[in-house]
């Protein structure tokens, strides 16, 4: 079982983003969630980290038990948060560890102009290579199944039993998708529960993926990175793999055999390994610039 954390609130950005610490002894350890998750989703990867790093987890803007603005959802706003809550924490040296939106808000924060992430893993990042679009695109397959996501449910065993058997929680190991059911939603007055990210705020950050050219992001991020992609992932394919590690100044790439988008809850012993490795290796001691 994971040790309960604190829950904190805090304000950045004229928003309160609420983030879980895990505690553990060492530098920060901050990991960042994608589109439509949350904090929670990390717990089963602390046990093997709070030895070496202080463990963090941030519900990003418009999910969790953060704020939820109806408008600010350009990925470059997430970076220009995670920037900021690092410096109102005055965290120093930090390594941060981000899935699918949350890799690609690291790489944001550097274009931001942070110099407090020391060390980065980048796990499924979201890249464009663009802009490609002018406007948001909410005719897309991601930002459409989003808004016609059912946002209240009668219980959390409900959603679970639900969602269980469909893609692409049916490939997770299954206590991701009970932090995911049992952290994502609230509870209401009347006994039922309610997403804790609605579908028109994920449908946002879909929509404005294709105004961000996330290759030109990465350019900007001067740390030691650890590349981490599925075999079988959808978007980022050994042809975009290879040309993000050209954009990267310092970057290194695994690919993870029978896995795909969802690599971190689906081989999450393989991710936690690669982590630890990089983390413990000499040469990716990096300084930020």
């Amino acid at each position: 079982m994971t040790e309960r954390p604190t829950s904190h609130r805090v304000r950045v950005r004229d928003l309160t983003l609420r983030y879980l610490d895990f505690g553990g002894d060492g530098p920060p350890l901050l990991f960042l969630h994608a589109t439509g998750f949350h904090a929670w989703v990390w717990a089963p990867y602390v046990g093997r980290f709070r030895a070496t790093h202080r463990v963090l987890a941030l519900d990003q803007r418009g999910h969790g038990e953060s704020d939820k603005p109806p408008t600010g959802y350009r990925w470059e706003e997430f970076g220009a948060d995670l920037a900021a809550f690092l410096d109102v924490l005055a965290l120093e040296r930090v390594d941060a560890v981000g899935h699918s939106k949350g890799a690609t808000a690291i790489a944001a924060a550097a274009a931001a102009g942070t110099t407090r992430v020391a060390r980065a893993v980048l796990i499924e990042p979201v890249l464009f290579a663009g802009p490609i679009a002018s406007a948001p695109i909410f005719e897309n397959p991601l930002a459409a199944g989003a808004m016609r996501r059912r946002e209240v449910w009668p219980s959390r065993s409900v959603i679970f039993d639900s969602l269980r058997p469909r893609m692409p929680f049916e490939t997770w190991q299954e206590e991701f998708v009970r932090y995911y059911v049992d952290h994502g939603v609230a509870d209401r007055p009347d006994g039922h529960v309610a997403l804790l990210c609605p579908g028109a705020i994920e449908a946002q950050v879909y929509a404005n993926a294709p105004l961000t050219d996330g290759f030109a992001l990465l350019e900007r991020l001067h740390v030691p990175v650890l590349l981490i992609r599925g075999a079988q992932s959808p978007g980022l394919g050994e042809r975009e793999a290879a040309e993000a590690l050209r954009r990267l100044p310092d970057g290194r790439l695994l690919t993870i055999p029978q896995a795909g988008h969802f690599v971190p809850m689906e081989r999450p012993d393989a991710v936690v390994t690669a982590i630890a490795d990089f983390l413990a290796d000499p040469a990716a001691r990096g300084r930020s610039t």
